[in-house]
């Protein structure tokens, strides 16, 4: 997303995050957990794309719903609950 267009852009940017992770992390010791979840939702927002989830919708209402269960499992539960729906979703017990 940086615009970066080669391999050494990724070392790069992996040794920053680690710095950042290594030296930073510690000054956010006393931030209160709503202050971090509000930086961690305002950075997450822009992962979601409505536009595959229209077109999801569009072409296949099975998969949509198997995505929704994902998604609802993951941020209202867990990641490995929000996995489990959507396999048990796609896979239904015979």
């Amino acid at each position: 997303m940086a615009g970066c267009r080669t391999a050494v852009s990724n070392i790069i940017m992996a040794i920053v995050v680690f710095l950042t992770l290594e030296f930073i992390t510690p000054l956010f010791k006393y931030t209160p957990n709503a202050i971090l979840a509000a930086i961690i939702i305002s950075a997450v927002i822009s992962l979601i794309d409505f536009d595959a989830v229209c077109l999801i919708w569009k072409i296949d209402k099975f998969d949509f719903v198997a995505c929704m269960g994902a998604f609802f499992g993951v941020v209202f539960v867990s990641v490995e609950i929000g996995l489990l729906i959507a396999v048990r979703i796609m896979k239904p017990a015979r």
